[in-house]
């Protein structure tokens, strides 16, 4: 008999068992099981509980609709650090991020499969060649003598094969410009909730879970504590990783503020610019105020025909020279953005120059380097007793060339350059006005990045790495969609015609 449009369509096979008294008992039993475990045993249980329920579908949506998998996992990246420190550093949030990324690709990559996609097709970029040829470089890193340990080269390659799988993800999801917008809208959106975190921290303190967690450890109070106040995190790591995040996301707003046509969205980016700037400048960070004019540097030179970008770049300078030299000597973190740019008076800065001088032989006479994981507190963990085992990394660059020698810098080097050659080809090739801005901004935003990489590890960080990997598989897919477009515009011609 044909279902009536009251009933709708036939019920589901097995949907009659939830009306049987047995089901609605056993429920009952677990749910009385599960109320004596969190009230006389452990109330965590019933946290665990509801993480491993929350988890199950989330994992499932990122298996089997790829694109809200890889947001989700993006809004992860970004909280994962602040509900560690809910917990006291005991929720393995790391593993959570690394296997949502893993099901997405797992996911992405049948996908594409059961489509009958050829996956090759999305490697046939100079992008994806130069990430092939430093996966086989990380494999020869394996048989480096001067490593001691393996331990250490699975953890690198590990983060390496996460890395790349964002890229790859990127690759498989972004499937127009529509795709890429929503990512980048998400990306701006938890920025600036992330950068009135920061002045939420600055002006009304720490919640009380944040603050135990700063003093809990004496290395990363002294860390914090600069200047007569705690440097503000926000949800990340620590305030190193939420300043470059901040100054990375201000330059790619201030781009597409300065390329939209549209004043209310115009308007909405110079809002959240501001609340971005003030959570960058209440992290202390200094490499991040580097990072805005670096940034803002190459978006001129890419655009300096343009009389809206000559009077903008006017507007700035004159207002660094106000914050540089204006009355305002008694503010905390505007002093520390002047010291900044004192670079012979910044005595960390010349510790580091010290030890990259005093560390240059080691790098020329190991042409892969010591082996991945030996430098720094990596070195001590999986290579203990080794030459740069506790040796401050504190750049970058200098650890790549440390731990896979200048073989390897000028691998990684080549890999930058490559991707903001094809970003920088993309914009001058670009035919609308629209693909245009979103190159452009791009380009800039990585570069702030590879910027920072020399003062700081900040390539890699979470959640930076995810902007950094997709601003990557974006710059190598936007080409395609205008392709695309302009296919589809041909073929209605000639239909019309």
């Amino acid at each position: 008999m044909r279902p009536s449009l009251i009933t709708g369509a036939a019920p589901l096979r097995g949907s009659g068992l939830l009306h049987k008294p047995l089901a609605f008992a056993a429920v009952l039993v677990v749910a009385i099981g599960i109320s004596l475990l969190v009230g006389y045993v452990d109330y965590r249980i019933g946290m665990i509980i509801a993480a491993g329920l929350i988890g199950g579908m989330v994992t499932l949506i990122c298996l089997f609709n790829t694109h809200l998998g890889f947001l989700i996992t993006t809004v992860v990246g970004f909280f994962m650090f602040y509900i560690k420190r809910m917990s006291d550093d005991t929720l393995p949030m790391g593993v959570a991020v690394d296997v949502l990324t893993a099901v997405t690709f797992i996911g992405a990559y049948y996908k594409k499969t059961i489509h009958k996609q050829r996956i090759w097709q999305y490697m046939k970029n100079p992008v994806s060649y130069m990430y092939i040829m430093y996966l086989g470089f990380l494999l020869i890193e394996l048989f480096n003598p001067s490593m001691y340990s393996v331990s250490g080269w699975i953890f690198t390659v590990r983060k390496f094969v996460n890395f790349v799988m964002i890229y790859f993800i990127g690759l498989f999801t972004f499937n127009s410009v529509k795709d890429v917008k929503d990512y980048l809208k998400l990306w701006l959106f938890l920025s600036v909730l992330s950068g009135a975190y920061g002045c939420f921290q600055e002006w009304f303190g720490l919640l009380g879970f944040e603050e135990h967690w700063v003093v809990s450890d004496p290395v990363r109070y002294r860390l914090y504590f600069q200047g007569g106040e705690i440097r503000k995190f926000s949800f990340l790591s620590d305030p190193t990783a939420y300043g470059i995040l901040m100054a990375c996301s201000v330059v790619f707003a201030i781009v597409l503020a300065m390329t939209t046509q549209k004043p209310k969205q115009r308007n909405w980016l110079i809002v959240g610019i501001i609340i971005m700037c003030l959570g960058m400048a209440f992290s202390g960070t200094r490499t991040a105020y580097f990072m805005i004019p670096g940034g803002l540097a190459i978006y001129f030179l890419m655009t300096i025909t343009n009389r809206r970008t000559l009077l903008f770049m006017a507007g700035f300078f004159m207002f660094i020279v106000v914050l540089m030299f204006g009355p305002f000597s008694g503010n905390n973190t505007v002093n520390r953005i002047r010291t900044s740019f004192h670079l012979k008076d910044d005595e960390s800065m010349n510790v580091r120059d010290e030890n990259r001088h005093h560390i240059q032989p080691y790098i020329l006479r190991h042409p892969i380097g010591g082996g991945v994981a030996t430098s720094g507190v990596l070195g001590i963990q999986y290579n203990p007793g080794h030459p740069l085992a506790g040796f401050p990394p504190d750049s970058g660059y200098l650890r790549t060339a440390l731990e896979t020698g200048w073989i390897g810098l000028i691998i990684t080097m080549t890999l930058f350059f490559v991707t903001l050659l094809v970003g920088v080809k993309g914009y001058y090739q670009a035919r609308t006005r629209e693909v245009r801005a979103l190159y452009v901004a791009i380009v800039t935003g990585l570069y702030a990045y590879i910027i920072a990489h020399y003062a700081q590890v900040a390539i890699g960080q979470i959640p930076g790495a995810f902007f950094f990997y997709s601003a990557m598989a974006i710059i190598v897919k936007m080409k395609d969609f205008e392709t695309l477009s302009h296919k589809n515009s041909d073929q209605a011609k000639t239909i019309i015609t």
